[in-house]
């Protein structure tokens, strides 16, 4: 009887065994299903990474072209405006020194209107004959002095007037400047 009771409960223990791993297999098998199922939703993910990862490199791609076609435009833009820049200090020398031959020549012709005497009286030898003598000139107030323009230089052969290095550099210059 002894033996029929252990014989029993060692029956009775392997059933209640046997129910776990029966209920732990159930457990297992869905769980199971669950990673079957989250691995087509991985690899949905992984394949969407995929495309996003190319369409991120396909624009870093095209940023460091555009960015690399903007920055020779730049380049070509700082270098023509270095261009200007030169010529326009040119230009500046230029009509620096135009500007101070300007004032020096009316420095000189105010100078020698000044010195100058009022009125000279033409000879009567320099006059043609049955001809009415000139009249002086009237004297200038000393208070209020006329304007003087300054003399003329003398015209280069061909009656072109003479020009000086600036000047040349200068009508060059705007000549460029309207093109």
């Amino acid at each position: 009887m002894i033996a029929s009771i252990l014989s029993l409960l060692l029956d009775v223990a392997i059933v209640g065994l046997l129910v776990a791993t029966i209920i732990y297999a159930l457990r297992l098998n869905k769980q199971l299903s669950a990673v079957k199922e989250s691995r087509a939703e991985l690899e949905e993910l992984v394949k969407g990474f995929a495309e996003a990862t190319a369409q991120a490199d396909s624009s870093v791609k095209g940023m460091r072209k555009t960015a690399q076609e903007s920055g020779e435009q730049l380049s070509s833009l700082i270098h023509r405006a270095q261009t200007l820049k030169e010529e326009m200090e040119l230009i500046v020398q230029a009509a620096d020194g135009l500007a101070n031959r300007l004032e020096s020549a009316s420095g000189k012709a105010r100078a020698a209107v000044m010195s100058a005497p009022a009125a000279q009286a033409p000879s009567p030898t320099a006059t043609r004959p049955g001809a009415p003598a000139p009249q002086p000139a009237p004297r200038p107030a000393a208070a209020a002095p006329q304007p003087q323009q300054a003399p003329a230089q003398p015209a280069a052969p061909g009656g072109a007037e003479p020009r000086s290095r600036a000047e040349k550099e200068l009508l060059q210059a705007l000549e460029n400047l309207r093109q």
